[in-house]
């Protein structure tokens, strides 16, 4: 992507997109839930997106949170069961009249059945992507996979971090550095998995497995995102203090780095699953207003 500019900060994502001036369309699926709704309507007024109100939209307008705002000039489709408001929702974005999907009051794991049902042969796996500032330097680091893999085989972790590659350069982050974290940078193929797994993966990318990406590892997470500790400890290597995507070992790791920047740094993070044709944006009932938003920023950048 030569003479992408570099994003910086979620602000910069958000900027970009109302910068086109042509709002991308969001389909909510399963609309009777506040929060989301609330979220796609802040993502209109700062001309983010468009959302598509679809689910019971009765119960949606009747919701003491909503009960001030207007919904006449947005598209509502009245669909009081679940299961067909879901289906609808795929369905309003594979006909081209929306250009990603958000849940509303429907699980996490249903919508992704339902997106994985009409995926194509083609297309790689789901993986979930939280995307947050840096709080010493002006650069955005990704974290995956803290959302959707709960164990990943050392195929699965490929595909994991060519989607997190994906999504980096689409940031303007060339080449995206790919640091695959452990809790050590020993590598010890019999007693610790995750450094057997980062050892494989960074020889794999020597190889040109992903393609301009630079994957190191393992690294601890202090040598990944601190130039000090990894000179501190002798490690020297492109990606070491400098990494832009921190590939977690398995779920647990993933949610609760995750989890640390949200809840004890108190940041912003746009989380999204990628994967499919079109960006999924699947907000927990945790995340503040302002990673909702992000997220549908982030989502609408790629989906444009």
């Amino acid at each position: 992507m030569s003479g992408q500019p570099v994003l910086r900060s979620l602000e910069d994502i958000a900027c970009a997109v109302r910068a086109r001036g042509k709002p991308v369309r969001v389909a909510i699926a399963a609309c009777a839930e506040p929060n989301a709704v609330l979220a796609g309507l802040a993502a209109y007024r700062y001309g983010l997106a468009e959302p598509i109100f679809i689910g019971d939209v009765a119960a949606m307008r009747d919701m003491p949170e909503l009960r001030d705002e207007d919904f006449a000039s947005f598209a509502c489709i009245a669909c009081p069961d679940t299961d067909k408001a879901l289906l609808t929702a795929l369905h309003t974005v594979h006909a081209g009249e929306a250009h990603f999907l958000m849940k509303g009051a429907v699980k996490t794991d249903v919508l992704l059945r339902a997106v994985l049902r009409q995926k194509r042969d083609q297309e790689g796996i789901f993986s979930h992507v939280g995307l947050f500032a840096h709080p010493r330097e002006q650069r955005l680091v990704l974290i995956t996979d803290a959302g959707v893999n709960i164990s990943p085989s050392l195929s699965r972790k490929i595909d994991i971090i060519r989607n997190a590659v994906r999504v980096a350069t689409c940031l303007g982050l060339c080449p995206p550095k790919v640091a695959v974290l452990s809790a050590t940078e020993k590598v010890s193929y019999s007693s610790m998995e995750a450094s057997k797994d980062a050892d494989i993966l960074a020889k794999l990318c020597r190889m040109g497995l992903f393609g301009e990406a630079i994957v190191g590892g393992p690294f601890a997470l202090d040598i990944a995102v601190s130039r000090e500790k990894a000179q501190a400890k002798g490690v020297v290597h492109p990606v070491a203090g400098q990494a832009d995507i921190l590939c977690a070992p398995n779920i647990v790791t993933g949610n609760v780095l995750y989890k640390a920047v949200t809840s004890l740094m108190d940041l912003p993070i746009a989380g999204i699953v990628v994967g499919a044709q079109y960006p999924l944006v699947v907000p927990s009932r945790g995340d503040s207003e302002q990673s909702k938003f992000y997220a549908l920023a982030l989502a609408a950048y790629l989906a444009g």
